[in-house]
């Protein structure tokens, strides 16, 4: 990272790049107010007191979504910070600051917008740069940030317009780009798939009832689908911040189905054979929720699945999920119904 003096030196720079960018839209990155994003990060999980100003934050940022590191080893989480002038938290007990080079972000899927709040306390000159990349590593779309030395705190924050952002990196205009604050962020990421898959009918683990093998990751073949409907989830499985959703696809549109949870996955994981598939979440066995499948034969939950029905769920704690759905055709074994694979999740505090 080029290490910039001022804000005349950074938009310099901005515009000597920007038409080497070619096809790039820089018009789709556009500035935006405060907003709540489907991720949110106040650093006050993490702790960096034992490894004193590590490369990376070892509890990871966002719901642990993200890598957040130093490009000069010098990441530190601290409930204060005294250097030109002493800065606080924004808000909770701690705010995050590098002591040299640019704080990075790099996220396990992609965002698609990004904010929060940034200070210094740097003796010198104020605000600094952002730029964001894409899974390439291609420059995207560079920006000023505002945020003066006086240990104050200013929002900044940008919408991507759909274009996906794999990494972010943030830098002051002192020290190589150190001393920039943040805390109390918002982001907007793709949802990648929560949880591991089990109970796949595909022969890897078990047998089919009437050789009605699904793909792998799906559950039996039904009379919709010769791949079988597959369960997935989306979100956080997280007890504080809980966003997972259950979605079921490949399901016989316009019939019932319940998503249930286990404590245990039957058969090491493969299940026993039920109706036309293969039931594998099994022991304390909960119904969360009775859904109705859409026409192109989808469906998800729709509700807190730590807290429906007074679900009994701890930090740390394993769960299995599966949904059971009819097959009015009656289906390839003809018992009237079926089931997806399932998953386990491991649910974080």
């Amino acid at each position: 990272m080029t290490y910039i003096r001022s804000p005349f030196t950074i938009a310099v720079l901005l515009a000597a790049v920007f038409p080497a960018l070619g096809g790039i839209s820089w018009a789709q990155f556009t500035q935006v107010g405060p907003f709540a994003g489907s991720h949110q990060e106040g650093f006050e999980t993490q702790d960096t007191s034992s490894n004193p100003f590590p490369t990376c934050v070892e509890d990871r940022a966002f719901n642990g979504d993200a890598d957040l590191c130093s490009s000069t080893a010098g990441a530190h989480i601290t409930s204060g910070w005294q250097f030109g002038c002493g800065i606080q938290e924004h808000g909770g007990a701690r705010l995050f600051g590098t002591t040299g080079g640019a704080a990075v972000f790099t996220f396990d899927s992609s965002a698609m917008s990004f904010g929060g709040y940034f200070g210094t306390n740097n003796p010198t000159v104020g605000d600094g740069a952002i730029s964001f990349y894409d899974e390439a590593g291609t420059l995207l779309h560079s920006d000023l940030i505002t945020a003066p030395n006086d240990c104050t705190w200013t929002w900044n924050g940008w919408d991507f317009g759909g274009v996906l952002v794999k990494s972010i990196w943030i830098q002051s205009n002192y020290s190589s780009g150190g001393y920039m604050m943040l805390d109390d962020l918002e982001a907007d990421l793709v949802p990648g798939e929560v949880g591991t898959v089990i109970c796949s009918c595909d022969g890897s683990q078990s047998s089919a009832p009437c050789g009605n093998f699904g793909s792998a990751g799906h559950g039996c073949g039904n009379s919709f689908s010769a791949s079988g409907a597959r369960l997935h989830g989306s979100g956080f499985a997280s007890m504080s911040a809980s966003s997972l959703k259950l979605h079921g696809v490949d399901l016989v549109p316009g019939w019932e189905g319940v998503f249930f949870q286990g404590d245990l996955a039957l058969n090491n994981g493969s299940g026993y054979v039920l109706g036309d598939g293969l039931r594998c979440a099994g022991v304390n066995v909960r119904r969360l929720e009775v859904v109705m499948t859409s026409l192109a034969g989808t469906v998800e939950t729709s509700v807190d699945l730590t807290a429906v029905h007074g679900n009994p769920i701890a930090p740390g704690d394993t769960k299995c999920y599966q949904l059971w759905y009819r097959d009015g055709a009656p289906g390839p074994c003809s018992s009237g119904f079926n089931l997806t694979n399932a998953i386990e999740v491991t649910w974080l505090p």
